[in-house]
Order: C-alpha cells, then sequence, then structure tokens
C-alpha cells in the first residue's frame, strides 16, 4: 500500500487549537471542533480515486503530528479500488471519481455516500511541442497515437460518451487503468495524444499542451465520498473529510483545477 495523507492545514490546526481550548471557549468552537478535542483517534486507511493522489501527498507530516494517528491512502483507478474493497480490503473511507463506481459499494450495501467533494472534466493532452500536429478532440487524433483510459474506468466512459456526443471515432492504440497511466505515456513521449482530467493537465504543466473538449461540461467526473461498513462517519473519519475538504484542502483542490459541486 502506498502511505499518503492529504488534509487542510487550516483545519488541522483549528483541531489543535481545539485540543487546548478551556470551557470558556465552547461557544467558539466548532461541531468538528469539539468532537475531535476529546477523541482518541484512530488509525485511519483512505482508498482515493488516482487523479486526487497528488493531493493526498500534501500534508502527511502535519495531519500525523496534529492528530497522532497514520493515516494510510492507496490510490488507483476507481474500478480497481472497488474490486480491492469487495475482495474484503480493510478500507475506511472511498473516494472514487464517478458515480457508478460508488454506487457499487453503496448498493450491496457496503458504505454510505456523504458527500459529493468534486468535480472535474476530459481535455486532451499532447506533448509540449504537439510532434503529431494535434489540432483537438476530432480527426487528427485518428493518425496518432491515441492513449485513453480502459472503458471501464471512469475516464474511459467519460471519453467514449464524449466521443459519441462529438461525433468522432476513438482509435486508440493503449487503453490504461487509470487517468495518470494516460498522463505518465503522453509525458514520456509513449504516446501523441491522451485524453486525461483537467487536473492531471494542469499537474503536467510545461510538459504537456492541453486542447479543450467541446461539451465536456456536459459530461462531468463527480468524486463521491464514501464512508465503508458505517452509515455515519465517526470522529476520525469526520476529521479527515473536514480537513481535507475545506480550508486549506478545499483551497489545493480549487486550485489543481477540480469544481465544486
Amino acid at each position: 500500500m502506498k502511505k499518503l495523507l492529504s488534509l487542510g492545514a487550516a483545519a488541522l490546526m483549528a483541531l489543535t487549537l481545539a485540543a487546548c481550548s478551556d470551557d470558556s471557549d465552547d461557544e467558539a468552537t466548532t461541531g468538528a471542533e469539539e468532537t475531535t478535542s476529546t477523541v482518541e483517534h484512530r488509525d485511519l486507511t483512505v482508498m482515493i480515486a488516482a487523479s486526487m493522489c497528488d493531493l493526498a501527498e500534501t500534508a502527511e507530516t502535519e495531519v500525523e503530528e496534529a492528530l497522532d494517528i497514520e493515516v494510510t491512502t492507496v490510490c488507483g483507478g476507481s474500478s480497481d479500488l472497488v474490486a480491492q474493497i469487495e475482495a474484503g480490503a480493510d478500507v475506511d473511507i472511498l473516494v472514487t471519481a464517478n458515480q457508478s463506481t460508488a454506487d457499487q459499494i453503496t448498493e450491496a450495501g457496503g458504505g454510505t455516500e456523504l458527500d459529493m467533494i468534486a468535480i472535474n472534466e476530459l481535455v486532451v493532452v499532447v506533448p509540449a511541442g504537439n510532434p503529431a500536429g494535434i489540432t483537438g478532440f476530432d480527426d487528427s487524433m485518428n493518425s496518432a497515437d491515441l492513449v485513453v483510459c480502459a472503458p471501464q474506468v471512469p475516464c474511459g466512459d467519460v471519453s467514449l460518451q464524449l466521443a459519441e456526443i462529438n461525433g468522432i471515432t476513438l482509435n486508440p492504440v493503449s487503453e490504461e487503468g487509470s487517468v495518470t497511466d494516460v498522463l505518465g505515456k503522453i509525458t514520456s513521449a509513449q504516446g501523441d495524444v491522451g485524453l486525461v482530467y483537467r487536473t492531471d493537465a494542469i499537474s503536467a504543466g510545461d510538459a504537456v499542451e492541453v486542447f479543450d473538449i467541446p461539451n465536456a461540461a456536459d459530461v462531468p467526473n463527480n468524486y463521491p465520498l464514501v464512508v465503508i461498513d458505517s452509515e455515519t462517519a465517526d470522529e476520525t473519519e469526520q476529521a479527515w473529510i473536514d480537513a481535507f475538504t475545506t480550508g486549506d484542502g478545499a483551497q489545493r483542490m480549487e486550485d489543481a483545477g477540480f469544481s465544486k459541486p
């Protein structure tokens, strides 16, 4: 398992201050701060879609020091993460990159969806310099080495939907298990053009050039958050959720290119 963390520094500071406050501060203390200040936190395992993996690396040391816990985060394609849970993996929180993968868990009674925490959309990326002369999400991709996500992966499903909406046919030379694998093939010049999330394109910086996809906003990738084997989040899970989705955590998501639901 890859051990990662991503939580908001502002929320963590609030947790620390709450632990040090006396009774006179009760009225000014938020519900989350009240809860976490008196709870002996347990270790936590989070599974999160690959497109949010970079966010999960940001605040590792801060979280462990502030909450005195160990958070293990497993990043991967949403379908793979769900398969691991169905196979019995010990998980507390799941964040997927589309609704259908989260529904696999909730409809089977394996967890409860609490919130939709972010929205993403697909773009076209090419290596810097655009050696294949791609002009966008169009027929120029037909003669190029196109890399996409596999159909069972959220980014692959959306790729097919956008192709149908825009009246084009995709002829990929490679179908990958996660959007980060697609991006890796483009940045390493193993592909001429790829379909990735806007957040991944932003993270790649000058290594890629980006083309918007027509109608991409009409087929967004939603990121539902599910607590596993529970109807509600316990104190430790809620502390992670609050820190990841509010304060500095929310700002990091916005800076990365995610939109609010």
